[in-house]
């Protein structure tokens, strides 16, 4: 057995590109005559050729490398090319190359069926037409390298994201502790110097001690953004009337500020991670509270239903909107739709909560009017559908 091989040498890069994505192809038949006379048709291609006399020598070299393609001749002795399918397909790291028969047996539909049930791309008959041999073979080639192409990228990129999110993990834990010092110098600079400093010294005090605080927001929500998918997604029985219970304690001074009147149904006992429900529940009324006109008081309305394999649920509001030019900016991390001083924020809340729910099998949508009012509907997948 030997291997042909043609390679364009011109250029160091381009061969170096050319050979790792260099796709392979197997001819199989027990002819020898025939095996040189497929290899000479398919070398323009620009391709690895191995070539085998019998199904067992070929399932050796099918377990040693990756194919592209497998021509394979139907009628061979002690194992023909039906047989050796069968065994490719019984063998998960051959089940999905695509084997294209070459036969010079009856044309009868049924052994073309039978060629198809082995997971054949192809059925051809010799004597063979070497320009429709290449063109049916090529586009095999093709996909292959294609397919290459597509999941070097897709590691590439999840590196990339990795090392991105690994950054904005270590910056943000190693920011919070100086903006907590600077948050917490400035709030006891400005006790101690009340009523001693100028106006404008005091703004200026004022502007410090904003602007602290909202970094030192911005950085947990950074910190937060990045865990999701570093930590280990921890399953548990979850009583999300419990869950909500909690999130509006914690807005309990700006829902009396406000005069907001939120109503929750009787939501279900699922089986998901109570801190994705969390994260989900506080950014979503965090954010209904916050995206207000200031004339009409807050409604929220929070609900949930079975929908198949997962609950669905809403936190629906009676806010600003969303205009439907922003659809696609919403969910973007650090896409921000207003001025801060209209809406102070930072714009990490909703990709936070997309990439959670995302983790964990569900999505997150929305439906808005603008002036009218948003509502936010997710899906948590669970195999736990009794309601408490």
């Amino acid at each position: 057995m030997k291997q042909a091989q043609t390679a364009d040498t011109r250029h160091p890069a381009c061969s170096a590109i050319a050979q790792e994505f260099r796709p392979s192809i197997l001819i199989v038949d027990d002819r020898k005559e025939n095996l040189l006379a497929t290899e000479k048709v398919l070398r323009p291609l620009q391709a690895n050729i191995f070539k085998a006399s019998s199904g067992n020598e070929a399932l050796s070299l099918l377990l040693r490398h990756r194919f592209a393609v497998v021509l394979l001749d139907v009628q061979m002795p002690e194992m023909d090319g039906f047989e050796t399918a069968m065994l490719m397909q019984e063998h998960e790291s051959m089940r999905g190359v695509p084997i294209i028969f070459v036969t010079a047996i009856s044309k009868e539909e049924k052994y073309a069926s039978q060629a198809a049930e082995l997971g054949a791309v192809d059925y051809i008959f010799k004597p063979i037409n070497s320009d429709i041999l290449k063109s049916k073979v090529k586009v095999y080639l093709d996909l292959y390298v294609q397919r290459e192409q597509i999941l070097k990228l897709n590691a590439t990129l999840q590196q990339s994201n990795e090392e991105l999110e690994r950054f904005a993990y270590i910056c943000s834990h190693d920011m919070q502790e100086p903006v907590r010092m600077m948050n917490s110098y400035a709030g006891l600079l400005e006790e101690k110097c009340v009523g001693s400093l100028g106006e404008e010294s005091e703004r200026y005090l004022r502007f410090i001690a904003g602007n602290a605080k909202r970094m030192q927001k911005m950085i947990q929500d950074i910190l937060t953004f990045s865990r999701v998918g570093r930590e280990e997604v921890k399953i548990e029985t979850v009583d999300c009337n419990e869950i909500v219970r909690e999130v509006l304690a914690e807005f309990e001074a700006l829902i009396a500020a406000k005069g907001a009147i939120i109503t929750s149904a009787d939501l279900p006992f699922i089986a998901t991670s109570p801190t994705l429900m969390r994260v989900l529940l506080q950014n979503l009324i965090g954010n209904a509270l916050k995206f207000q006109d200031g004339v009409r008081a807050p409604r929220i309305e929070i609900g949930a239903r079975a929908a198949g394999d997962a609950w669905e649920f809403s936190v629906q509001d009676n806010g600003i909107g969303i205009d439907h030019k922003f659809n696609n900016r919403i969910f973007t991390i650090f896409q921000r739709l207003h001025r801060k001083e209209e809406y102070p924020g930072t714009g990490i809340g909703l990709s936070t909560c997309r990439k959670f729910v995302r983790l964990c099998g569900g999505d997150i949508q929305f439906e808005s009017e603008l002036g009218k009012g948003t509502n936010f509907i997710f899906t948590i997948p669970s195999n736990n559908k009794e309601a408490a």
